[in-house]
C-alpha cells in the first residue's frame, strides 16, 4: 500500500502539470488518475479498519491487483457488509462523482490509444480528479491522504473478511 508521502508526490505533480506553461495534460492526467487508484486502495483499508480488521489483515485479504472501479464498487459493499460507495461519500465529493465516470472512459480511451483526447479535455478530467480527492478528506472512514489509524476497535477473524471478499466476486 502507498504511504501518504507518495499520494502527496503524486498530487503535486499532476498540479504541477496542469499550473506549468503551457499545461501537460496528459501527464497531470496520468498522475491524477495513479493517485485516484491508489486512494481506492486505502480507503478499502480504511473500510476494512473501521469495520474491525486491522490494517495487516486487510493488505492480506484485500486482491494486490489493480482494484478497478467496477471491483473497488464491490469489494467496498462486502468490506462494509452492505453500504455502497455512492452512500458513503461526503455530499462534496458526491457531486463530483459522474466527473470521475467521465474521467475513466478517458482514461479507457487514452489506453486504448486513442489520439482524439484533446488538450483541455485531460486537464479538466485531471482538475475533476484532483477536486473529487481533495473532497474525500472529508470522508467518514477518514482522510485517505494522512497515515493510517495504528489501532482497529476490535479484531474480526481473517477469515470472515476473506469470505466477505470472495462473495463480491
Amino acid at each position: 500500500m502507498h504511504h501518504p508521502k507518495y499520494l502527496l508526490a503524486l498530487k503535486t505533480r499532476a498540479e504541477k502539470a496542469l499550473n506549468q506553461d503551457p499545461p501537460d495534460g496528459l501527464t497531470a492526467f496520468t498522475a491524477a488518475w495513479a493517485l485516484w487508484e491508489a486512494v481506492r486502495k486505502r480507503l478499502l483499508v480504511l473500510a476494512c479498519k473501521r469495520e474491525g480488521w486491522t490494517v495487516e489483515q486487510a493488505r492480506e485479504a484485500l486482491p494486490s491487483e489493480a482494484i478497478n472501479q467496477k471491483n473497488f464498487l464491490k469489494l467496498y459493499t462486502a468490506v462494509t457488509g452492505g453500504g455502497t460507495w455512492e452512500e458513503s461519500m461526503p455530499m462534496a465529493a458526491g457531486a463530483l462523482w459522474p466527473e470521475i465516470l467521465e474521467a475513466m472512459e478517458v482514461r479507457l480511451r487514452i489506453i486504448n490509444g486513442s489520439s482524439r483526447i484533446g488538450e483541455d479535455s485531460l486537464q479538466r478530467h485531471a482538475w475533476s480528479i484532483l477536486r473529487f480527492i481533495n473532497r474525500l478528506r472529508e470522508h467518514r472512514l477518514g482522510d485517505p491522504l494522512k497515515e493510517l489509524p495504528k489501532r482497529s476497535r476490535k479484531t474480526l477473524s481473517d477469515e470472515s473478511l476473506e469470505k466477505r471478499l470472495k462473495t463480491a466476486q
